[in-house]
């Protein structure tokens, strides 16, 4: 998904387009079923669909399928029927079951010509997701002619929507898949370029986050040509002033984009950066030099408002690093983040609602996984899975020095176990808990980027008992030679690969730093003196001859060579070790240090890597120009 911060469009010339639409057979009768049954679902199906939603994404796929497929059968043409053929069309697409998945989108790619006047925005949304994922499917099975179909359907007619945008990346991909680099560049580069400027999201600015501006004018491309630049004014209520300059978009010359950084702080100079306070207005002025009418420089203006997406965490005392766990006993420390709740240059307050929340017991039988019962779906839908055991309402204090404009704020509270006789009191400042609570902090976000609605962020921790301070003895040590052999290798076996990594991308600084690490593993096991198994102490000098190869230490590796073969006579892994590094010899052109160590192999007294190593040694005597010895060479095979 595509960065939330909006993306402020300016336009000087506005077309119009009519666009008609063929209705098929089967786009009829969905209207014709739309028509029996009304879109207003009734509440029990509604219900029925959200709870079928719920089991999916907590992963008890067979009875949210077999929900889903009971709304589609009681419900055939109403939203709920839709909605249900989506969330199965996301289910398989989630588990590569690309033709699946295809089959039950194709009931939403149809949807729109099943319209006589403009799609509802939801049935849209739903049609856009369908026709996305209708075209991620046939490029996941390389179907690239069948994915563009689905993919520009959405950027030729919705081109100013969050799926144009990730439309575009796959229709990038599959030029890229195709080999056609330039088409690939092209529509890769309009990723993230296009938002639609009657979204209400574009009143909105979120503080902190980089700010995107969009000019369309029909006059940008001739301006450009003759080297003027393309400014945009930004002046914020607070009184910080920027000027961006804004660069042609690709693929569409009429179009300038330009973006500039905004952080949460005191104004102070133009500085490249835009700065804004909670609540902040930004306007935006840009100069248009020639209209469509003959006036001259019209000054185009918009205003947005700054607002904050909320985010709660619960911290460990620095307020930095995030708490594993809630302690009984111990103060549990929460940071919220919210500019829009900075209101003066003093430190503000925020309140949040902290709970402690358990498991009810479940007193109805599990579900038949052979039969759907609709009313006990529901009523389980309805009973809520966790009660509240305790609940604090705490006030948390902005951070920072005056004037204070950081929008953070700090607090803690007190978690005490709840009391062995009685009820928790919940009048009073502690949070009561017992070990496998849920702790839950709620805060209402009033201004955020989705609107004027508010919206509840929240924060979950669980609750892990007392912390023992106890001293204690402890090791880091494993006792068990055998485990501790078989720990070492597995280690040195990662250090060799992170070394292979590093050797890849040419630096050999790192290479020979982790394969140091993964010697220092292996010589354990090679000079332990405990009983372990013959095929771990091979396995070890195996891995310390490869960590010497990475290293680039052909001395190491051929010393731990002959150290193998003198006491494995009879093991097949030193003709493997002997044939790597003589190959890496013939990489270096080292022609005379790769006959060496391919003759090695033919004076191995057991060796089935010895034709190999013979065939190489006549190659090599040929391309070195000595012909005679290499048909003296090649003779000895034959033998």
């Amino acid at each position: 998904m595509q960065n939330r911060t909006p993306v402020i469009f300016f336009g000087a010339a506005v077309a119009a387009c009519l666009i008609l639409a063929l209705q098929s057979d089967a786009a009829r009768e969905i209207k014709q079923e739309r028509n029996e049954k009304s879109d207003s679902d009734n509440l029990a199906t509604r219900k029925l669909l959200d709870r079928a939603e719920e089991l999916m994404s907590a992963g008890e796929h067979e009875r949210g399928i077999k929900m889903l497929e009971t709304i589609i059968e009681q419900n055939p043409g109403s939203k709920a029927y839709l909605r249900a053929h989506l969330a199965l069309g996301r289910h398989f697409f989630e588990i590569h079951e690309q033709t699946t998945a295809i089959e039950r989108l194709r009931i939403l790619t149809r949807l729109k010509s099943s319209y006589d006047e403009e799609i509802s925005p939801e049935d849209l949304e739903m049609y856009l997701e369908s026709l996305y994922l209708t075209g991620v499917c046939n490029f996941q099975m390389r179907r690239y002619g069948e994915a563009f179909a689905s993919l520009r359907k959405i950027t030729g007619d919705y081109p100013n929507t969050i799926w144009a945008n990730q439309a575009y990346y796959y229709i990038g991909m599959s030029h890229f898949a195709q080999g056609n680099w330039s088409k690939a560049i092209t529509a890769l580069e309009l990723v993230g370029t296009f938002v639609n400027p009657d979204s209400p999201e574009t009143e909105y600015v979120e503080a902190g986050h980089r700010l995107y501006v969009k000019i369309a004018d029909g006059d940008l491309p001739i301006l450009h040509r003759l080297g003027q630049t393309i400014n945009i004014h930004l002046k914020t209520k607070s009184g910080d002033s920027e000027t961006i300059a804004c660069a042609p978009l690709a693929g569409n010359a009429a179009v300038f984009m330009g973006s500039i950084p905004t952080v949460v702080a005191v104004v102070k100079k133009e500085n490249g950066a835009l700065e804004v306070i909670g609540g902040d207005i930004i306007s935006f002025e840009y100069l248009d030099d020639n209209t469509k009418d003959g006036k001259k420089n019209v000054v185009r203006r918009k205003d947005v408002k700054v607002v904050s997406n909320a985010s709660v965490k619960f911290t460990m005392g620095t307020y930095e690093s995030i708490a594993p766990a809630a302690f009984l006993d111990q103060p549990l420390f929460i940071k919220l983040r919210d500019v829009d709740m900075d209101i003066g240059p003093q430190a503000d307050e925020a309140t949040i609602v902290v709970s402690s929340l358990y498991k009810a017991e479940d007193d109805e039988a599990d579900i038949s996984m052979t039969t759907v019962d609709i009313d006990k779906l529901l009523r389980a839908g309805e009973r809520p899975e966790m009660q509240v055991r305790d609940e604090v309402t705490i006030t948390l204090k902005e951070t920072g020095t005056a004037p204070v404009h950081s929008g953070i704020f700090i607090g803690s509270i007190e978690v005490a176990a709840i009391p062995e006789i009685g009820e928790v009191d919940k009048s009073d400042k502690i949070l009561s808990c017992a070990v496998g609570d849920e702790v839950v902090a709620t805060y209402s976000d009033k201004n955020h980027t989705d609107g004027d609605m508010p919206m509840t962020v929240t924060a979950r921790l669980t609750v892990a008992g007392e912390i023992d301070s106890s001293p204690r003895a402890a090791q880091n040590i494993v006792p068990d030679p055998l485990v501790r052999v078989r720990k070492e290798l597995v280690e040195a076996e990662a250090y060799l690969e992170l070394a292979k990594i590093f050797k890849s991308m040419g630096l050999m600084n790192g290479a020979k730093e982790k394969s140091e690490e993964g010697l220092s593993r292996v010589n354990f096991t090679i000079k332990t003196k405990d009983q372990i198994p013959s095929a771990l102490r091979e396995r070890a000098f195996e891995l310390k001859w490869e960590l010497s190869l990475a290293q680039d230490n052909l001395q190491g590796a051929m010393a731990t060579c002959q150290i193998f073969n003198r006491l494995y006579p009879k093991s097949p892994l030193v003709d493997k070790a002997l044939m790597g590094i003589g190959r890496v010899y013939m990489d270096r052109k080292d022609t005379q240090g790769a006959i060496s160590v391919f003759r090695q192999v033919l004076s191995l007294p057991e060796s089935n890597s010895k034709a190999e190593a013979q065939y190489l040694i006549a190659s090599l005597s040929e391309n070195n120009r000595h012909p005679e010895e290499a048909i003296q060479q090649y003779k000895l095979m034959a033998k």
